[in-house]
């Protein structure tokens, strides 16, 4: 066992957490009572995150029932020696004020396995009808499409012919410093560049949550606490009374672009664990999701590089395990990855989902000589943020508050060009998204 572990506490509403949601963190510890435990340090960096009460469907009816007895709960982050554990989770049981003690488990960005057949970014734009898009006047323009990821260059894009809008005010990182949208070209900049296909006027968001420095000493030790915070600064985005930035052109749409994930269960607590991630449809960032599409937002997520072909090494020779945690949620597009024939990539993740057994849901166009940052914008890292452009193209003319997140993913879904003959396999969901059938759909509701 590692010398320590990294978690997420969810803890009950009190007086002192309301104060404390994105300040100082100093409360927690007094109100767990567990200032004299020896073993366990609180991150007085990490402010309480706020979720709220989950009601409905999906993720909602996982919920225990004594987790949503007061209207907000709270995730704090610590840092639990291993000799310290078993004490700090028995006390955290018993401790009224605690909901829940849950992994926070590594993530890191779906790179690229090469293989198929090697297209262009014209062949995608040509493949998304972008033209037939522009046409309706759907360019994303108004439209905010968060990349989570590692940063982007705006820089840099504008030297690739991408000139796409930037919101500052509502970008985030978890180090202070950062120059958000001006972040080393990484990762992060093919993702901003592959949503540019379809949708080029659309307003990018820097959430740069794979910079996080966060440390644990374990391989639990992860970022995805920083995601629960990323994802609390789009929620309470989407949750102001008032609009929070002038000159709204498609008030509180975002579409939410995650092109990341876990790759091996040895990085998370066990299923059956009460601090699991990959199956725990309570998880606090698997709570988190549920609330920001409730509220707006349309949430795609990579299906995943581990496909039997040609897997990513991180997924340490496991072909067959699915689709772990959030990437498989029912409140996002699971995304797989077809090169431009249409077939799929050898190393997209096969479903099942871990939270929903239908995943993924679509198939988008990877694997494409496009934005300059590698060889190849490939893995299901670019064909995420190439299906996001389309829903921002989309959002342009049908915004959240007339068609919403869960109506658009099922026309998503239904227009889908199936493979192979059958209406859904877990290899390409219901099929390669098809912008003429989406188009079509959207006629049919006006």
């Amino acid at each position: 066992m590692p010398d320590s572990v990294r978690v997420m506490i969810q803890m009950r509403q009190t007086a002192a957490m309301a104060v404390a949601s994105f300040g100082a963190v100093a409360s927690a510890p007094h109100v767990m009572g567990l200032t004299d435990m020896p073993g366990v340090q609180f991150d007085s960096t990490y402010s309480p995150v706020p979720i709220p009460p989950q009601t409905g469907q999906g993720v909602a009816m996982a919920m225990a029932a004594e987790s949503i007895d007061t209207p907000t709960t709270y995730i704090v982050r610590a840092t639990v020696e291993a000799e310290a554990l078993s004490t700090f989770l028995k006390r955290s049981e018993d401790n009224p004020a605690v909901v829940g003690v849950f992994s926070d488990p590594k993530i890191q960005p779906i790179a690229v396995c090469p293989s198929g057949p090697m297209g262009t970014d014209l062949d995608v734009e040509n493949l998304l009808l972008v033209d037939q898009l522009k046409a309706r006047g759907m360019t994303g323009a108004g439209v905010r499409v968060v990349i989570v990821d590692t940063g982007f260059n705006l820089t840099y894009l504008k030297t690739k012919g991408k000139t796409p809008g930037f919101e500052s005010s509502l970008s985030w990182g978890p180090l202070p410093s950062q120059p958000l949208g001006e972040m080393p070209v990484d990762h992060g900049t093919m993702c901003a560049y592959d949503v540019c296909i379809a949708a080029p006027a659309a307003t990018l968001v820097d959430h740069a949550v794979l910079t996080s420095q966060a440390a644990g000493g374990s391989v639990m030790e992860g970022v995805l606490s920083d995601a629960v915070r990323s994802y609390g600064v789009l929620l309470s985005y989407l949750t102001k009374a008032e609009q929070p930035f002038a000159g709204d052109e498609v008030p509180r749409t975002l579409v939410v672009s995650n092109s990341w994930g876990m790759f091996h269960p040895s990085w998370d607590f066990p299923v059956g664990d009460p601090q699991n991630y990959s199956d725990n449809p309570a998880h606090p960032f698997n709570l988190i999701v549920g609330s920001l599409e409730a509220e707006g937002a349309d949430i795609l997520f990579a299906a995943g590089n581990c496909g039997p072909q040609c897997p990513d090494g991180r997924c340490q020779g496991l072909t067959n395990a699915g689709i772990f945690g959030a990437n498989s949620a029912d409140a996002v597009t699971s995304v797989a990855g077809v090169v431009i024939s249409k077939e799929r990539i050898g190393y997209s993740t096969t479903g099942p989902g871990r939270l929903v057994n239908k995943k993924p849901d679509l198939a988008s166009f990877t694997h494409f000589a496009g934005s300059g940052v590698y060889a190849a914008d490939g893995g299901t890292s670019a064909a995420t943020p190439v299906a996001a452009g389309v829903v921002a193209a989309i959002r342009r003319r049908h915004p959240a508050s007339v068609l919403s997140p869960a109506d658009l993913r099922r026309i998503l879904r239904d227009s889908a060009e199936p493979q192979g003959g059958e209406a859904f396999d877990y290899e390409y969901g219901h099929g390669v998204i098809n912008v003429q059938g989406i188009l079509d759909a959207l006629d049919q509701l006006n």
